[in-house]
């Protein structure tokens, strides 16, 4: 179980790192892409790009999640790890659906709904980060599952 609870938090962890990273410094510099085809192949770019960073630590969470519901089904902080796991998966599907659209030339409303999702996501790996640190903590602690 030990292996299965460092390996999500540091998922977790580096899906968290990306997610303030992209809040405090991709999206805000999304406004300043010239217009037009600059802004297509920025973003195209961009999309490819962030795709091959977070695809893969985000199946590794999926995983490891997945595996802690199996080993440990009965431990809520097993269940908080999870659910926070499904909560940023929630809160990026609109986000992902609304990159397809996104020109903060033309509908600058989009970046700064962009910004309000991203937040939520960063603030959900935050808490899932936070609690996958206690589960490790616990797993490693005298008496743990």
């Amino acid at each position: 179980m030990l292996t299965a609870a460092v390996v999500q938090a540091a998922a977790t962890l580096f899906l968290t790192g990306v997610a303030w990273t992209v809040q405090a410094v991709v999206y805000p510099a999304f406004a300043h892409v010239p217009a037009g085809a600059a802004w297509r192949r920025h973003h195209e770019t961009h999309s490819r790009a962030i795709t091959a960073v977070v695809g893969p630590p985000w199946v590794v969470q999926g995983v490891a999640t997945a595996v802690l519901l199996v080993l440990a089904p009965r431990e809520p902080l097993v269940w908080t790890v999870a659910v926070l796991a499904a909560a940023g998966v929630a809160v990026t599907l609109p986000a992902a659906s609304l990159h397809g659209r996104l020109d903060p030339h033309t509908a600058p409303d989009g970046l700064r709904r962009l910004l309000r999702l991203n937040l939520a996501r960063a603030l959900v790996w935050s808490a899932g980060s936070v609690a996958a640190g206690l589960l490790v903590l616990g797993v490693t602690s005298p008496g743990s599952p």
